[in-house]
């Protein structure tokens, strides 16, 4: 009876682990499709665990400045594709490959940053897809 308990408890506990590590790398809140932003003015890189921000300044359709904050991998996974805590500087001016949000807010994953002189940083998990499981370039 015991042995019973404490398989139905670690199947028990294996189970809560797994959602909620499913819930916390979900990408359901963004699109599968990305946006291009370009002439981005970097705000901010916040070079933290468990993921990275970049925010930015870009104009929108009508001309007025919006403030975008997307995520993307940590700062070992980043550092992994060329990325340091100095790549972007406040007053960089980028183009922003992202995935955006499904309800229009002006936030998203990273897919890649383009340079002005064409230099690229992939963020750790570019795909064609936020829910592509094959890393590509």
């Amino acid at each position: 009876m015991i042995r019973k308990t404490t398989v139905a408890t670690f199947m028990w506990l294996l189970f809560a682990m797994w959602a909620t590590t499913g819930a916390h790398h979900s990408t359901v809140a963004y699109t599968t499709t990305t946006t291009i932003l370009k002439n981005a003015t970097v705000r901010k890189l916040a070079w933290a665990n468990p993921h990275c921000f970049l925010t930015f300044d870009v104009k929108d359709a009508r001309g007025r400045v919006m403030t975008w904050s997307i995520e993307s991998g940590s700062p070992s996974a980043l550092s992994r594709v060329g990325w340091n805590r100095n790549a972007l500087k406040a007053g960089d001016v980028i183009s922003v490959e992202l995935f955006p949000a499904k309800n229009g807010s002006p936030v998203g994953r990273l897919a890649k940053v383009t340079f002005a002189d064409g230099r690229e940083l992939l963020d750790s998990l570019y795909k064609a897809s936020p829910f592509d499981t094959v890393q590509q370039k």
